[in-house]
């Protein structure tokens, strides 16, 4: 994680002026390639000189390294807020599944899948996805813990395998939504949600020794 980034987290959250790049950023990003654009396009769209611009992020990499770090820490205090005593387990993931994938702009998949291939040659944005995907394994791990606790899901569910399943199916709608500007994201969703309970049901371990199949 770029020093950027860290010192964003150790804040109590990015400034209104971090915010502003960020935003502006990843609507260039998504506009024109992460490759393609510059800092004065940043900046423009920000509304900004790129002197100022350059007194809070010092590169490119550094403004996509806060654009990680933010999501990274929206998907923990989403995840943080789940409850069981909120109500189904599932259906707080799907409303935390719709937020992510369907509420936010086109934009945030664009730049994800930027992120994605440039990290296969960027160890630095390498180690970004792994934070970003360790914090959701995390949340989805103990939700899904908590939920066949709570004989919300069957208790012999192959996790391991079912969160892989979801990590896939997840990584894929959002390829889906970048490339593709009709996608419709909302039935995706949908249909992702109804195979995540259906797949709950019979992802199931193998008996042990002595027990009924």
């Amino acid at each position: 994680m770029s020093q950027i980034a860290d010192q964003i987290t150790a804040e109590r959250g990015p400034s209104d002026r971090h915010i502003r790049i960020l935003d502006a950023a990843e609507l260039v990003f998504a506009r024109a390639g992460f490759h393609a654009a510059t800092m004065n396009d940043v900046a423009l769209e920000a509304g900004m000189s790129p002197g100022n611009l350059y007194r809070y992020f010092p590169s490119k990499d550094a403004i996509v390294a806060g654009i990680a770090e933010r999501d990274r820490s929206e998907i923990a205090a989403d995840f943080a807020d789940l409850d069981p005593a909120k109500g189904r387990l599932l259906d707080q993931l799907e409303e935390l599944g719709r937020l992510h994938m369907v509420r936010k702009p086109r934009e945030k998949a664009i730049i994800a899948l930027q992120i994605w291939a440039e990290s296969s040659r960027n160890p630095a944005m390498a180690q970004m996805c792994a934070g970003i995907d360790g914090t959701v394994e995390h949340g989805l791990a103990a939700a899904v813990t908590a939920a066949k606790a709570s004989g919300e899901l069957p208790d012999n569910l192959d996790q391991a395998r079912f969160l892989q399943a979801i990590f896939m199916m997840a990584d894929g709608f959002f390829c889906r939504r970048a490339v593709d500007p009709d996608f419709d994201a909302a039935a995706g969703a949908e249909t992702l949600f109804a195979a995540m309970r259906g797949l709950a049901q019979v992802m199931l371990l193998p008996p042990t020794s002595g027990e009924q199949p």
